[in-house]
């Protein structure tokens, strides 16, 4: 029988919610981070500055005229040396040019932005990154040094400046920014003096506590490398190089005078995010469960540092910490937030109900203290910046929430002592219900959260999606729990005392709709004395608020009584792209410090 024009009409009303619900969920763009590798651009850019300061120095003077030529020679001789296989030469060469273009820059004093300083700063730079990206492969580099080569008759010798950040052997290999052709990444870098590199600590087996915390590819870093120093220690030229933190620094001084340390925040993200597609990673990650709670947990971007604030980012629904990409640099390229905060990102198979993977983020934030601040003296024990995009901005509210019994009476009409359930299964009801806010969040920030449940969770079409998700095999998930002698909805029993229907089996779409118990109580629950929070809502640019929606959520639902701000951004569900809202977030991440 065919359908009738308003079953037909209602049909195409679901399918378009559905689509909605699977795709304005994900970030701003389907498209994959692509990232390569543009080889000799570091060589041809270090021969054009040569080139250029040759032609200066032929008009102005034959100092300059004469370093430059050398420097032609040096870069030709290193190219051809690499071609041939020979990378330690080629390495040496490499380096000896920029000793060559850092002498006359500090000797010559050229003008403060004149073309001869730019062009000896940018010799300098390339021709040190490249030096850097050999050097970083050869094993003698994991010896204990002295360092020493000579290139054409002159004796030089390599060591560690004592004002370097990193050790010389902390890094496994080191990429030059400059040779990284990213797309999918805001471009967020810093000119100056030294060679922008990443720097890369990857993943072992003798490391795998030290980077139990790191993405599978390993720690990635901004690093800038300078030449510290240069003296004649008898008949040998010592050259003092220096790995350092640009998050840290904004500045080194060469022969007295001050430069913005150079830096790219952008290219460690494109590295560690190389191939990534944010549609396929963040379907993979809410359908096959099974497989992203093994990937679970709250990641670190960097050392963990215990002086700075840490800030933990929580992706929403059908979504990855991949949407982070552009906020990241955003924060690390601001100095005065760069050198106050430290940033994580909690991530979890985004099917599980919302109160699993709630008790999944309080279980996370207990191990990480266990691991880093056991004494809890730090900022991750009194002192957190949490920040939740669309369902990761309702978990981030229930670490604030003063939920009390509040779960429980949406629950069951009796109490939890007296329901005819074994005591193992009270003892995980108990902890999935009863909970204390976190000690230590004392700021939050909701960017497009659904604190009082969307809409859209409530379409029948949503429960037909739910089947298709791959669930661990020891877990039974339902609208609450995952206690198998209790909720399992193979046996179609339910549970005296339960106000809802345990027997049918529930993804986090459902604990989103607006009579779900978690919905309830969050919005009847008041956040814990103390915490400052901030709501980011979007309109699609209408300026219908308060009757207005991003497109998955409403601003009735989004809209949370006593923020300290609450700011309305012309765009859809995926506010955290917006200028404006990342504006505000960094205004917020100043004001919490006091700025």
């Amino acid at each position: 029988m065919k359908p009738t024009r308003a079953g037909a009409s209602a049909h195409g009303k679901m399918a378009t919610a559905l689509f909605a619900l699977v795709f304005s969920l994900l970030a701003t763009s389907c498209s994959t981070v692509n990232v390569r590798t543009e080889k000799g651009i570091l060589t041809r850019e270090s021969l054009k500055s040569a080139k250029i300061l040759r032609n200066l120095g032929e008009r102005d003077g034959p100092n300059l005229a004469s370093v430059s030529e050398r420097c032609i020679c040096l870069l030709r001789d290193a190219k051809r040396n690499e071609s041939f296989g020979a990378r330690d030469n080629a390495s040496f060469g490499y380096l000896k040019a920029a000793v060559e273009a850092r002498k006359m820059l500090v000797g010559e004093e050229a003008a403060v932005g004149s073309t001869e300083e730019k062009k000896l700063i940018d010799l300098h730079n390339h021709a040190l990154a490249k030096f850097a990206e050999i050097w970083s492969q050869d094993p003698r580099r994991n010896g204990p040094g002295p360092y020493r080569f000579s290139l054409h008759g002159e004796k030089f010798e390599i060591k560690q400046s004592p004002n370097s950040d990193y050790d010389s052997h902390f890094f496994d290999r080191a990429v030059a920014t400059e040779s990284i052709k990213g797309k999918g990444v805001i471009d967020k870098h810093r000119k100056g003096f030294g060679a922008s590199l990443v720097g890369v600590r990857e993943q072992r087996p003798e490391r795998a506590e030290e980077l139990a915390r790191f993405p599978k590819r390993g720690m990635h870093l901004p690093v800038s490398l300078t030449i510290d120093r240069i003296e004649t220690v008898e008949d040998t030229q010592v050259i003092s190089v220096a790995l350092l933190d640009p998050v840290q620094r904004q500045s080194v001084n060469v022969g007295g005078r001050n430069y913005p340390l150079a830096a790219d925040f952008s290219a460690p993200v494109e590295l560690i995010l190389k191939g990534r597609n944010e549609v396929i990673c963040g379907l993979e990650g809410f359908f096959d469960a099974k497989d992203r709670i093994k990937e679970s947990g709250i990641f670190l971007m960097e050392p963990y540092d215990p002086d700075r604030i840490p800030v933990i980012l929580t992706h929403g629904l059908i979504s990855v910490p991949i949407i982070w990409r552009d906020i990241i640099p955003e924060f690390l390229s601001e100095p005065e937030i760069a050198k106050r905060y430290q940033f994580m990102a909690f991530t979890y198979p985004s099917s599980f109900p919302i109160p699993e993977s709630a008790q999944l983020f309080r279980q996370e934030l207990a191990a990480l203290r266990e691991t880093y601040d056991p004494d809890g003296n730090d900022p991750l024990s009194n002192n957190i910046v949490a920040m939740g995009h669309s369902m990761g901005g309702v978990l981030t509210h229930l670490l604030v929430a003063d939920i009390e019994d509040r779960l429980w009476n949406e629950v069951s009409d009796v109490p939890l002592d007296e329901l005819p359930i074994s005591s193992e299964a009270k003892q995980e009801f108990r902890d999935l219900v009863y909970f204390e806010p976190d000690k230590a969040v004392s700021r939050a920030v909701f960017l497009s959260t659904p604190h009082g449940g969307a809409e859209m969770a409530t379409l029948s079409v949503v429960d037909v999606v739910s089947k298709l998700v791959r669930f661990p095999s020891d877990v039974i998930v339902t609208t609450l729990s995952t206690t198998a002698d209790l909720l399992d909805p193979t046996s179609g029993v339910q549970v005296d005392g339960l106000k809802m229907d345990m027997t049918k089996p529930t993804t986090s779409v459902q604990s989103l709709r607006p009579d779900s118990p978690v919905s309830v109580a969050l919005t009847t629950s008041p956040c814990k004395p103390g915490v400052k929070y901030h709501s980011i809502i979007g309109d699609r640019g209408k300026g219908d608020t308060p009757d207005s929606s991003d497109g998955v959520v409403e601003y009735w639902s989004s809209h949370v009584p006593g923020a300290e701000s609450e700011l309305i951004v012309p765009t859809g569900h995926t506010t955290y792209t917006h200028e404006i809202a990342i504006a505000d977030l960094k205004r917020i991440l100043r004001l919490h410090v006091g700025l």
